[in-house]
């Protein structure tokens, strides 16, 4: 997979100036799990060892609940995230939208904690349940007592900092300043994937509006949905706040967008081909812009991080 960035590069970054406008978080989602490897004997002559079989001990609609309460916040934490490659289970928030994160994920807590209180409140129902469901694969071992399933279901949140230099300064000086070598390249590769990864996401909007408002084969117009005029709009509306490298070129491009589709509606396009046109001659423009400010380049992974998610 590719990333795009642009050409030429960015000035350097210094950790200061990054995280003065963008914060590393972490966020680990923890829950009990109640999938179990089995020996059931599949009637074939594959290999048996080729093929998995898994049981579940519990399933009920109130742990549902909680999966997908999970995903959602996981999906509205990455609405916010920056482009850029930190590690797995990390990411880079505009400083400007972290009162909006926090919200979000305390909404979320609370809304967690009442549903495991609720799964929690028919947990020895639902054993009794999956004991009748699962007849002689039921193993009484395999299930972790109320307090156990309690202790696994949590939440953690971290704002990191990278101070590595700063502290081997007072262990050696030269170790240090190799360090600070490092930290700069790694966060000038930073800035650059951030402001490449913005102006590819641009473009990829763009470009599904611009065919959402072409003809197929036959000529006849395709059908415009809604969510292609809708996503641009939600980047034009939020690229001031995650423009943390000052990308000067793509806000000419993102003021020219503003101006071609402000007071724009979904509804209000499809009924005007004579605007549609005009929309369609100005996005052409933007793409023209947009394919000279991008070029491909490989993806990078900097850091790791266990993904608990």
């Amino acid at each position: 997979m590719s990333t795009m960035t642009m050409m030429p590069p960015t000035e350097d970054l210094t950790r200061e100036q990054l995280f003065s406008k963008a914060a590393c978080m972490t966020l680990s989602i923890h829950k009990v799990g109640f999938s179990r490897k089995t020996k059931v004997a599949i009637k074939s002559k594959a290999d048996q060892t080729l093929v998995k079989r898994t049981k579940w001990i519990i399933d009920c609609p109130e742990y549902r609940a909680i999966t997908r309460l999970d995903d959602k916040a996981k999906r509205d934490c990455e609405k916010f995230k920056l482009p850029a490659t930190i590690g797995r289970g990390m990411m880079l928030i505009a400083a400007k939208d972290l009162l909006e994160v926090y919200h979000i994920l305390d909404e979320y807590q609370m809304q967690r904690h009442a549903l495991i209180d609720k799964f929690c409140s028919v947990y020895a129902d639902r054993k009794l349940e999956a004991k009748d469901r699962l007849k002689d694969l039921y193993e009484e071992k395999e299930y972790p007592t109320l307090a156990e399933v309690r202790d696994k279901f949590r939440v953690d949140i971290q704002f990191l900092t990278f101070d590595l230099p700063g502290f081997l300064q007072n262990v050696d000086r030269t170790l240090a300043e190799r360090e600070r070598e490092k930290m700069a390249e790694l966060f000038k590769g930073y800035g650059e994937e951030i402001r490449g990864g913005l102006r590819e996401m641009l473009q990829g909007l763009v470009d599904h509006l611009l065919g959402a408002l072409s003809s197929d084969s036959d000529g006849r117009p395709k059908t415009l949905r809604a969510a292609a005029l809708t996503n641009l709009t939600e980047f034009l509306t939020s690229f001031d706040r995650r423009n943390v490298t000052d990308d000067s070129e793509l806000d000419k491009v993102v003021t020219q967008l503003r101006n071609t589709l402000g007071g724009i509606t979904p509804k209000g396009l499809r009924k005007d081909m004579q605007y549609q046109e005009i929309i369609r001659t100005s996005l052409e423009s933007v793409r023209t812009q947009l394919t000279s400010l991008v070029v491909p380049q490989s993806t990078r992974r900097i850091l790791t991080s266990q993904d608990n998610l």
